[in-house]
């Protein structure tokens, strides 16, 4: 057939199309037509549609080689990048395609994000040509502005997208589209609206799908109702039934998820998402041995190694009171192999080795929002970086986006929303764009890009405050911390080499004061208090905490965290503390509040008690903040060692323990100072200014010393394991 005759058919199925878009054997013809012209992304969106309208289409589908989900992603993830490599032949090869056959609306539409990509003047006679031929109304401007969407140009999406808002019928998944990008752009009243009217939609299907963007940023309660209103639709509905339980176990709604996951369990009594659901509310109960071995269970037992999982696993062996640090350093390198076995290792690069010169930096985040630790002590950072040194690049792997998202931002050189990228695409793309020195500020947590370092994408790798531990990774280099969370001697514990900051690793920055609360009064009894989560409060913590108890007469131990705000999560602490001879009456249960209502809850604090074996992180910086003292107990590895390092730095290294006697010791003698220290937390905070943990100034410049050491290691082929703080560049 020739082209001709093609194009014939083309025009002939665009022109049925145009008559009416809700044919799906004609979808199915036009992806049949674009596989025989070897134009696959064109194939792949008829196909999309064809199967959109009817499911039952599937079997003719997989019968063409139509059903590639490859081919079907490729196209639209492509044509989301700022930059396409090959963009300039494509466009060659789709300016042939609608000159033969003008009525091509799908190849004129790529044509104008090419344009778009490359900046040149046919955009917009392109675009103008796809609107006009287009045979679902908006279809042209909805794509573009998800293209640029993913390309991270939010006010070119937006632009684009409101094009689209007085257009009827409604578009619901444009308005949900559109209201990211507002929301990207700080448009916070004009984002709620967007959402609002995607929120109409009668699809379950799409309510699905727009909870979780809504949640993405931090809009729980609006996922949570239109997640109730797509099941008013479709009460059998087993996902979204499960999408519920997720967000409310996120959220700490235990009861509502424990009744999700139940109908969860009508519907599909087998559901191993549901079954780690269950797991993870053993978590959110405190249970951290009983959530690791259900995880660990579902892991073995046909679990994909190379899923979020196995960091689920990792992560969680931190909170467990029974595993020795060599045991936990040992399970890391265990659910690491297999993510580094899965992969090519790129061994060479083209970055100049030599020592003086302006070095790039990349970081791998997806956490510069709200109050993520990661944001709290990595923007001052950024803030202060000296850009005639280094050259900063961000590589953004989180759907959300907020006021400090946006400040972040304005921090980098160059900037790119990498959550749309797979890992390979992301490794190029950090390996093209020069990279030196390639800083994880994830670990095992969340938004973990583990992939792209296991594939190597810069000449030196390093890992850096989102994660208390070794990744277990053999290509990140090294894992910066200081000399108490990762003293020499702990070499052995590290996958990576040692890199010591001076001082704490994390520096305290707060952007708020919060005033500081009133004095107690001098007659109330003595509280102490841990604002940890429940998984960190471990039965080795409860057993000295109850010691604690006992031996100060008359004190109340005050525990704060998201989950007790359940009555099932109270009782399960209650009753442990009983079985520790500790009285439910000497128990304070408090929920979830907002940052400033919690800093002031300080107030009624008279002391902190830090957990074993995962210490307190964020919460222990904010009690000192408060003006209150924290006993801690020194552990044996990163993540039991954080409240020794604040407090060395601090200059309180009497409130640290090395062992259980000295803990109770401590936290008895700050008990009968307590008249004083009811009256001295403006001293405490003074104290706290005056220090190394909260020189910023100082840090970042001994951060960026560092950098320089870790790149000279680089240049002069140094094989050491351990770069000791306080060593100057030449000296390694």
């Amino acid at each position: 057939m020739t082209d001709t005759e093609n194009a014939a058919d083309l025009a002939s199925l665009w022109r049925s199309l145009g008559r009416s878009a809700i044919q799906p054997a004609v979808w199915l013809a036009l992806a049949r037509e674009y596989a025989g012209q070897k134009l696959p992304w064109q194939a792949a969106y008829a196909a999309r549609q064809a199967l959109r309208l009817d499911p039952s289409l599937a079997p003719a589908l997989k019968e063409s080689n139509l059903a590639q989900p490859a081919d079907a992603a490729e196209g639209d993830a492509l044509l989301g990048r700022a930059t396409l490599s090959g963009a300039a032949a494509l466009v060659e090869r789709f300016s042939a395609q609608v000159t033969i056959c003008p009525a091509d609306w799908l190849t004129w539409l790529y044509l104008a994000r090419l344009h778009d990509m490359l900046a040149a003047g046919p955009h917009q006679h392109a675009l103008t040509r796809a609107r006009a031929l287009e045979v679902i109304p908006g279809e042209s401007l909805h794509w573009l502005g998800v293209w640029r969407l993913n390309e991270g140009d939010a006010q070119g999406a937006a632009a684009a997208l409101s094009g689209l808002v007085d257009l009827r019928p409604l578009r619901h998944g444009s308005m949900m589209y559109l209201g990211e990008a507002l929301l990207r752009l700080g448009k916070v009243a004009a984002a709620e609206k967007a959402f609002t009217r995607a929120s109409l939609s009668p699809n379950p299907e799409f309510l699905l799908n727009l909870s979780a963007r809504v949640y993405a940023h931090n809009y729980w309660q609006e996922a949570i109702g239109v997640l109730k209103k797509a099941i008013e639709i479709r009460p059998d509905h087993m996902a979204i039934w499960l999408a519920l339980a997720k967000i409310q176990s996120e959220v700490y709604l235990l009861a509502d998820c424990r009744e999700s996951l139940r109908r969860v369990k009508q519907l599909d009594p087998g559901n191993r998402e549901a079954a780690l659901l269950d797991a993870g509310l053993q978590g959110r109960m405190g249970d951290a041995k009983a959530h690791l071995a259900a995880l660990q269970t579902a892991y073995e037992n046909g679990g994909d190694p190379l899923s979020r999982l196995a960091s689920s696993v990792a992560m969680t062996s931190l909170y467990h009171d029974e595993m020795r640090p060599a045991e936990v350093a040992l399970l890391h390198r265990q659910v690491c192999a297999p993510i580094e076995a899965a992969v090519v290792r790129k061994a060479d690069f083209a970055n100049f080795r030599t020592v003086d010169r302006r070095l790039r930096i990349g970081y791998v985040t997806g956490d510069f929002h709200r109050q993520h630790p990661v944001n709290i002590f990595m923007l001052p950072v950024l803030l202060r970086h000296d850009h005639a040194r280094f050259e900063i690049c961000v590589y953004h792997t989180g759907t959300m986006h907020d006021e400090y998202t946006r400040q972040a931002k304005g921090c980098a050189d160059r900037w790119l929303e990498a959550a749309a990228l797979d890992d390979k695409a992301l490794q190029q793309t950090i390996v093209a764009d020069g990279i030196d020195i390639l800083i994880d500020l994830a670990g095992h947590t969340a938004t973990h890009r583990l992939g792209v370092f296991a594939m190597r994408a810069a000449p030196v790798q390093a890992t850096f405050l989102g994660y208390p531990h070794s990744t277990g990774l053999s290509t990140i280099d090294w894992l910066i911390g200081d000399a108490t969370v990762s003293p020499t001697e702990h070499v052995h514990l590290f996958r990576e080499g040692i890199a010591q900051l001076p001082g704490s690793v994390f520096c305290w920055a707060p952007v708020d004061e919060y005033p500081l609360p009133f004095p107690r009064p001098a007659t109330a009894p003595v509280v102490f208090a841990s604002f940890n989560n429940a998984m960190k409060l471990s039965p080795r913590t409860i057993a000295l905490w109850a010691r604690v108890l006992q031996a100060v007469p008359g004190s109340r131990l005050l525990l704060k965290a998201p989950s007790l705000s359940d009555e099932a999560v109270q009782a399960r602490f209650a009753d442990l503390f009983a079985a520790q001879g500790t009285g439910r009456e000497r128990l304070l249960f408090r929920g979830p509040s907002g940052l400033a209502e919690m800093m002031q809850e300080y107030g009624d604090v008279d002391i902190g008690l830090d957990p074993t074996p995962y210490n307190g992180g964020t919460t222990t910086l904010q009690a000192l903040w408060m003006g209150v003292p924290v006993v801690t107990l020194r552990g044996g590895n990163f993540v039991g060692r954080m409240g020794a390092s604040f407090l060395a730095s601090l200059g309180h290294r009497e409130w640290v323990a090395d062992d259980e006697v000295d803990y109770v010791a401590k936290a008895v003698g700050l008990a009968a100072q307590v008249t004083e220290l009811r009256t001295s937390r403006s001293g405490l905070r003074w104290q706290m200014t005056a220090s190394s943990l909260c020189d910023i100034k100082v840090h970042v410049a001994e951060l960026e010393n560092l950098y320089g050491r870790m790149w000279a290691a680089h240049c002069l082929g140094n094989a050491s394991r351990v770069l000791e703080a306080g060593h100057s560049v030449a000296g390694l």
